[in-house]
């Protein structure tokens, strides 16, 4: 393969995505199984990448040459160790015009939030920059080693192969395997970007819906209450005619019922009848 250098790179995506971009929702899984794959490793949590180790590699991948192995602590286990590492990581960037500023403080303490947020930026880095050149790790790694006055680690055994040694073949293999995991990565980004578009909508939704409920629920109180006004009224009025021995003064005790008022409530005005002639109203 050829490689492209990294300033002429053609790219589809941003090198520093914004927060709500596709970058921010590969899942922690998805991430793990690419930065195993991809060297080697067995990493099982997202804060194991603390130490730097991995991103080391992977910068040295994406820039052949570039990056100083020989300084990397392999081995580092305390956050002094992880901030050297970090270090390196950001010379590497500066040499490159990469315009990034590594969290340093922030991830040397190995916390899963700020680990997964940088690992995810750092996987659309690789997408991008990445020019798909044969990366052998493990050797990357002894040649380091050796260099230190280490001990070199030997290479695990390949199941595929009977002989051990990685063949042409097997090369091109890794490549197709790597290309699927990015487009698989790619796809289920989008599909829960949409996922979310589409509950963001819903929510939207149910408090339309919640509110035209409420908006029911105070009419429909006020006709209760209208309701049972007048019908104490003319529960009022029956009890009177019940219990009246004479006429004398009935009518005005009615009007006085039926007009009485109550909070919220008017009662109409009192139109007076014309002698002679029927009532107008």
């Amino acid at each position: 393969l050829l490689w492209i250098p990294p300033n002429t790179h053609p790219r589809t995506m941003s090198e520093n995505p914004g927060m709500m971009g596709e970058a921010y929702f590969v899942g922690k899984r998805q991430l793990l199984s690419w930065i195993n794959t991809f060297l080697g490793l067995n990493y099982t949590k997202v804060e194991q990448t603390a130490s730097a180790v991995a991103y080391c590699q992977i910068l040295d991948a994406i820039f052949p040459g570039k990056v100083p192995l020989h300084k990397v602590d392999f081995d580092a286990k305390y956050d002094y160790d992880f901030v050297k590492n970090f270090k390196i990581i950001q010379n590497v960037f500066d040499k490159m015009s990469v315009q990034k500023r590594v969290p340093v403080q922030r991830l040397v303490k190995a916390k899963y939030q700020d680990n997964l947020e940088f690992l995810q930026w750092f996987k659309n880095f690789f997408d991008v920059r990445y020019g798909g050149n044969a990366y052998d790790a493990h050797a990357r790694k002894n040649i380091a080693l050796k260099k230190q006055g280490k001990k070199t680690l030997p290479r695990a055994p390949k199941i595929s192969s009977g002989t051990g040694k990685e063949t042409k073949g097997s090369s091109v293999a890794s490549k197709k395997k790597y290309n699927s995991m990015k487009r698989t990565t790619t796809k289920s980004a989008t599909k829960s970007t949409a996922s979310r578009t589409s509950d963001s909508k819903l929510k939207s939704k149910v408090a339309g819906l919640e509110a035209k409920v409420e908006e029911m629920n105070s009419t429909i109180g006020l006709l209760e209450k209208e309701r049972s006004f007048y019908y104490n009224k003319l529960r009022d009025v029956e009890l009177l005619l019940q219990d009246a021995t004479e006429e004398k003064g009935l009518k005005d005790k009615v009007l006085d019922i039926l007009y009485k008022t109550d909070e919220g409530f008017e009662a109409p005005p009192v139109e007076e009848e014309v002698e002679g002639g029927p009532t107008e109203f």
